[in-house]
């Protein structure tokens, strides 16, 4: 150590400039967790996938309107449901491009990725934008009334 790090009485000293340089560096180091954070957040998936092997009550058929979807978690998974003037249909809400929860368009009749303009069709298969795979189906049964969705 120099002796010109030294004050008088023996203690070490930090100078100006190795202060500014530290304030400077940990104000980076914060402004890149700030950025590096939610983005990383925003690519990891929504929902874990966790395989549930029985039929799991959703709701009343009641509760969707012909031509409406409802988003649900079943078994940590997200689920859209659509319903159709003939059927339900369920699909994984999670895009097959980067993960983002996908919307249901009643009007258009397409489920929609927000992030990246995806476009899926009512039988979940890319139509349109960046996904590469159709969406995963799941098999729906209505039973009393009530829907039921396998994942």
């Amino acid at each position: 150590m120099k002796e010109a790090d030294m004050n008088r009485s023996g203690e070490k000293e930090i100078s100006r400039r190795t202060f500014v340089d530290w304030v400077i560096k940990g104000g980076l180091l914060v402004a890149l967790a700030g950025v590096l954070y939610p983005a990383l957040s925003y690519l990891r998936p929504v929902m874990r996938r966790g395989a549930i092997s029985e039929m799991e009550e959703v709701g009343g058929v009641n509760d969707i309107p012909v031509w409406g979807g409802k988003k649900v978690i079943i078994g940590g998974s997200a689920v859209l449901i659509i319903r159709t003037p003939d059927a339900f249909k369920a699909f994984s809400a999670v895009c097959t491009h980067l993960g983002c929860l996908v919307d249901w368009d009643g009007q258009k009749r397409e489920i929609i990725c927000p992030c990246h303009a995806g476009i899926f069709d009512l039988n979940g298969r890319n139509i349109s934008g960046p996904p590469p795979r159709p969406l995963p189906v799941y098999t729906v049964s209505v039973i009393n009334n009530k829907i039921f969705v396998k994942v």
